[in-house]
């Protein structure tokens, strides 16, 4: 048997940061994905540059009571759309779709708590996983709200050709700006609840910015405010980032914004000096998919 899983990627998050006692974050999923395709074989193929994959598959056999034995003999492959180290969520999406695809192998389901806790016990985690926006513990594994908002939202997404390893990054202590931020990242979720109850883009828009915008003290993009003056400009949304990344996201009103002057006016600032790769996606439902062969 042959099972196949897609989970997508994020462009960084709407908002992250202190949130009462606790970090938490909003990620939102992209029309890119990583696909997963696992299946038993007398010499299974896997490639050793995604350990965490490995490691989520053999977590996932452990939680239902399968033997290591039983992980050995599987191939794992991984075909990823998804850039790495760029704050898109692209290890969540390896590992979600392994987790997903092994329980599906023998017959299993992981729902989304459960598959929370497999993903964090190996690293933080986006909220991809889940089908719908999601206010999300991601160093702990825990669902905290849940919003039944799917926004037609487009994006475009400027990458920079630096890479953030994200543990790595997670080792710094920024536990004093963080709370030096709070009031503001609690301004966005305010902002941002507001917008799912009236299905308001542009509160969503303004509760990414403000994200953004607080986040500088931590993790500072190049020319933000200049990317956030030209989206203002040419009636977009707003801005988001990714808070333990490098891309920064540009939110459009889908069919009302015209992204290739977005893209004109962002060349005429010299944005992309930093930013050499510009593309379109939209925002999509989250959580993985499962296609059985």
């Amino acid at each position: 048997m042959r099972i196949k899983a897609r989970c997508p990627a994020s462009c960084g998050e709407l908002l992250q940061g202190m949130i009462g006692t606790n970090e938490k974050l909003i990620s939102y999923p992209v029309d890119i994905f990583s696909q997963v395709v696992i299946e038993e074989r007398k010499k299974p193929k896997r490639d050793m540059r995604r350990k965490k994959a490995i490691e989520a598959m053999y977590k996932t056999l452990a939680y239902f009571g399968e033997s290591q034995e039983t992980g050995d003999s599987l191939s794992i492959e991984i075909q990823s759309d998804i850039p790495i180290a760029k704050g898109m969520a692209s290890s969540t999406a390896d590992i979600a779709a392994t987790a997903a695809a092994t329980a599906a192998l023998f017959g299993k389901r992981l729902e989304g708590d459960t598959l929370a806790k497999i993903c964090v016990s190996i690293e933080p985690t986006d909220s991809t996983i889940y089908e719908g926006l999601t206010l999300f513990d991601h160093l702990r594994g825990i669902r905290l709200e849940s919003f039944d908002w799917s926004p037609e939202v487009d994006v475009i997404i400027l990458e920079s050709d630096h890479i953030l390893d994200t543990q790595v990054f997670r080792k710094s202590d920024y536990s004093k700006e963080r709370m030096e931020i709070q009031p503001r990242v609690e301004e966005a979720f305010r902002t941002f609840k507001e917008g799912a109850l009236k299905k308001d883009l542009s509160l969503l828009g303004m509760a990414a910015t403000i994200s953004a915008l607080a986040n500088q003290r931590i993790l500072p993009k190049h020319q933000l405010e200049e990317i956030i003056e030209t989206a203002n400009q040419h009636g977009c949304l707003g801005v988001n980032v990714a808070h333990s990344g490098t891309v920064v996201g540009i939110l459009m009103e889908r069919d009302k914004t015209d992204a290739q002057q977005i893209k004109q006016a962002l060349k005429t600032k010299n944005i992309f000096q930093h930013y050499h790769k510009v593309y379109c996606t939209r925002m999509i439902h989250g959580g993985v998919r499962i296609i059985e062969e």
